[in-house]
């Protein structure tokens, strides 16, 4: 069945662990064309809370992913002004259930440079609860016609004490020939950087949310 995912977007948000540093910032390493980037942060919520949260993302994706649209991919649309580097068209996209597959077709406007018409991309998003209490939450791009020759991504939840969890938000890429070229450094960042950052408060967002409904459901009883 067609559905109109916010596709790229989220794609482009999730890939294997960089380096260790403090919380609430932002690491990006650069090395034989792939960008390899890290956003991590302490979120006060229970680990139940944090697991239905990533089940949702994971769930809606498949099955209702214009719902992320108003919690996980808040304020992270298509780019529409024109002034902007790089702007998503997103078309219909079709997910096949028996192979997890979702089948992404979209346009790419290089603004005053290009315009690329129906890029495929087919992901596939998943999760797992590891055994040392761990969550992890992946997509993989397994192919794009044009856009990237490589993309991974991961959301790890590792429990803290005193009901914390740290959100490890990791991203690689390595575009295709013609966005490889395009995408510097400073355009990754104006690009992808800030919407990795604004993903991750997203999620923070809603288990704060989920937490504070759930702390005042039992102080009423």
């Amino acid at each position: 069945m067609k559905k109109n995912y916010s596709y790229i977007i989220l794609i482009l948000l999730f890939i294997t662990p960089v380096y260790a540093y403090s919380t609430d910032a932002m690491v990006t390493v650069y090395k034989d064309g792939e960008f390899v980037s890290r956003y991590q942060q302490l979120i006060r919520t229970t680990p139940d809370i944090a697991s239905s949260v990533v089940n949702d993302l994971v769930n809606e994706f498949h099955n209702s992913p214009e719902n992320l649209s108003k919690w996980a991919l808040k304020d992270l649309g298509l780019q529409e002004k024109t002034d902007n580097e790089l702007i998503f068209v997103i078309k219909p996209s079709v997910f096949d259930k028996k192979t997890g597959i979702t089948h992404g077709n979209f346009d790419i406007i290089v603004p005053h440079i290009k315009t690329f018409k129906d890029v495929k991309v087919d992901a596939i998003v998943s999760k797992k609860q590891l055994k040392n209490g761990e969550i992890k939450t992946t997509a993989e791009i397994i192919y794009s016609s044009l856009l990237l020759k490589h993309a991974l991504g991961s959301v790890t939840i590792i429990p803290q004490k005193n009901n914390e969890q740290l959100f490890i938000t990791d991203v690689s890429i390595k575009f295709g020939w013609f966005f490889n070229i395009f995408i510097t450094k400073k355009r990754y960042k104006s690009i992808v950087e800030w919407r990795i950052k604004k993903f991750s408060e997203n999620l923070k967002a809603e288990c704060e949310k989920r937490q504070k409904s759930v702390n005042a459901a039992r102080a009423n009883n």
